[in-house]
């Protein structure tokens, strides 16, 4: 008799076919079925192997090795494959809210799968929608149903061609006129043109537009997110006022239509400004239920924390399927052996172990991590949405922030290495494009740049730190939070006493050694730091110059002016010799994206064209 449940795991999780790799499955030390159930759930693994199911069945995402798409036709594919996803409808506005991961889970399979997909997908519903929902009131809600349904199809537009990390600098405005009861979205030059935004290339109706909120008098209340028509849905021509474009050819992610957007004068309602954080009466005086600014434009940018969660998950699944090609490559790779009759599995090596095991690891334990911030998160959204205005949200937004931050950074460069070493680990094959470890090097690539560059996130985290230090040192203040991330830290400066004492290897590798060293030298780096900025202080430097003076920089672009060649040959427009970055950038994206009638309203760079083709009848 079978044991109770086998029949339902064979049929949710079905053998391997007979191969090469049974001898490794027959040595393993666990049941991978018992592995996945635990991890993974029962009801969480049918629901990947529905969707999986329904791709693998489905001609329109059928693959075609070898096939090269041109960009137009792989967008058009991408933004139909879209639409069947939707029309699947694998998740209801219900189950966001019911079983969140399953949102994860669903942006994990469609990335598996192809990510100019899943960011198509991920932009709409949970960037573009979530803006939408936890920065609008009841007034906006009606766009929920017309999001699900592709009604409208969104955007979530926040960077511009010269500003991406300092959001606070975004120079698109928006001044309220009581006379009409308007908002007037302008963009004083081509600098400030929404740029890079995904979806808006060719088939973003509607944009999440956050400019500087000025009232009469003059007043400049800061950021606010607007949700501004940009295209007619019926012809996706360009609404009056609004010039947009799409910005050419990636290093990766080509289905996913990056693009501009420049806005000269548009008028939209009072009622187009997204108004939980922030509002404005008919009369023109600015309300908001946030005292402090920095509080307000912090909860605006909450769309942001969603996509570097949502960023951390992407990466683990690059990982996954770069470990799962890699490790199954090495077990069948044979090469050299004790005789010269015999080969090996090149996974037997040492050197193959030491390159690609770390990595698998890291999968899991950044799965865990990442699942278990992306729920947080949703703690904290709920808690936004009921209103809570306690200390201890407070503190668990600023939490999150940090962890998200230096998560995103970690979990993106981590990916970055471990795709590379598994593409060098499987030789000459790794290079071949059918076997898409490239692939999924250029699409991963960017996940240390969006959302946040890394470098500048971890900056982040560590304000985060060292301002929990400052609070102890000036008032000995306990270190809490939330989540507990940084209790541990409530040892300082106790911890740097100790010191690394074992008695065998075995100590070595146990996970307590490990955790303890990681909690001295986070310990070790806040105090150096702590101390270092101090000093700088205390010599006359403000905080600003305190953080950039220690910087080797002078002499960098006389360097690079001997060893470049004449423009033509480096064919870089940002990296001419002539040093107008955002003109030449500006002017290169313009050219490339056929966008050649000129704008009677815009300066020497506008230009403006409808667009065309099949896709416009698709929507």
């Amino acid at each position: 008799m079978a044991p109770p449940g086998e029949g339902r795991d064979a049929a949710l999780l079905p053998e391997f076919p007979r191969g090469p790799l049974d001898t490794y499955r027959a040595r393993a030390s666990f049941s991978w079925k018992e592995l996945a159930l635990f991890a993974e759930g029962e009801d969480m693994l049918r629901f990947k192997k529905t969707i999986f199911s329904a791709l693998e069945n489905d001609p329109l995402f059928a693959r075609s090795p070898g096939a090269h798409l041109s960009l137009e036709k792989y967008r058009e594919l991408n933004f139909l494959r879209c639409k069947r996803i939707f029309e699947y409808d694998f998740l209801s506005v219900g189950d966001m809210f019911e079983n969140p991961l399953k949102v994860s889970t669903l942006t994990q399979c469609l990335g598996m799968y192809d990510w100019s997909l899943a960011a198509k997908y991920l932009l709409h519903t949970l960037v573009f929608g979530s803006a939408v929902f936890s920065s609008g009131s009841e007034r906006h809600f009606a766009y929920i149903q017309k999001i699900f349904s592709m009604e409208i199809f969104g955007c979530f537009a926040l960077t511009e061609l010269s500003h991406g990390s300092n959001a606070k600098a975004i120079r698109t405005t928006a001044h309220y006129n009581p006379a009409t009861e308007e908002f007037i979205i302008h963009s004083p030059d081509f600098e400030a043109a929404k740029f890079w935004i995904g979806n808006m290339g060719k088939t973003a109706t509607h944009a999440v537009v956050f400019a500087q909120l000025y009232v009469p008098g003059g007043q400049c209340h800061g950021l606010h997110p607007f949700i501004i028509q940009i295209r007619d849905p019926k012809t996706l021509l360009p609404m009056p006022g609004v010039m947009v474009g799409d910005i050419g050819k990636k290093l990766g992610l080509n289905g996913l239509d990056n693009g501009f957007a420049v806005f000269h004068k548009v008028r939209v309602p009072r009622q187009s400004l997204l108004n939980r954080m922030g509002d404005v009466t008919p009369e023109g005086t600015y309300v908001s239920p946030f005292k402090d600014a920095r509080q307000r434009l912090g909860a605006s940018l909450g769309s942001l924390s969603w996509g570097r969660v949502a960023i951390m998950g992407m990466a683990v699944a690059n990982l996954k399927l770069a470990v799962s090609i890699a490790v199954r490559f090495s077990a069948t790779r044979r090469q050299f052996g004790p005789t010269e009759d015999e080969e090996i599995p090149v996974l037997e090596y040492q050197t193959q172990q030491w390159r690609l095991l770390p990595y698998l690891a890291a999968a899991y334990a950044l799965e865990h991590f990442s699942k278990s911030l992306f729920l947080d998160l949703v703690e904290f959204q709920r808690g936004l949405a009921a209103g809570d205005r306690s200390a201890r949200q407070a503190e668990l937004g600023r939490e999150i922030h940090a962890l998200a931050s230096a998560g995103k950074s970690l979990a993106s460069w981590t990916a970055q290495q471990g795709i590379q070493e598994c593409r060098e680990a499987c030789g000459g094959h790794g290079y071949l494009a059918v076997n898409r470890l490239g692939v999924l090097r250029d699409d991963n690539d960017p996940n240390s740049t969006y959302e946040g560059d890394n470098n500048v996130l971890l900056q982040q985290t560590s304000n985060y730190l060292l301002g929990l230090l400052a609070c102890r040192v000036q008032d000995g203040a306990c270190f809490r939070s939330p989540l507990k991330s940084v209790d541990f830290l409530d040892s300082y400066p106790g911890i740097l006493d100790q010191r690394f004492e074992v008695s065998s290897v075995a100590d070595c590798v146990d996970s307590a050694v490990t955790l303890a060293a990681y909690k001295w030298l986070v310990c070790y780096l806040l105090r150096e730091t702590h101390e270092k900025l101090n000093q700088e202080k205390r010599s006359g430097s403000d905080d600003f110059e305190a953080r950039n003076n220690c910087q080797l920089k002078d002499d960098a672009v006389a360097l690079v002016d001997v060893i470049a060649p004449p423009d033509f040959v480096l064919g870089s427009p940002i990296g001419r010799a002539d040093g107008e970055l955002y003109k030449n950038l500006w002017g290169a994206v313009l050219q490339d994206s056929k966008v050649l009638e000129r704008a009677s309203w815009w300066p020497e760079f506008s230009v403006n064209k409808p667009v065309t083709g099949s896709l416009k009848s698709k929507l």
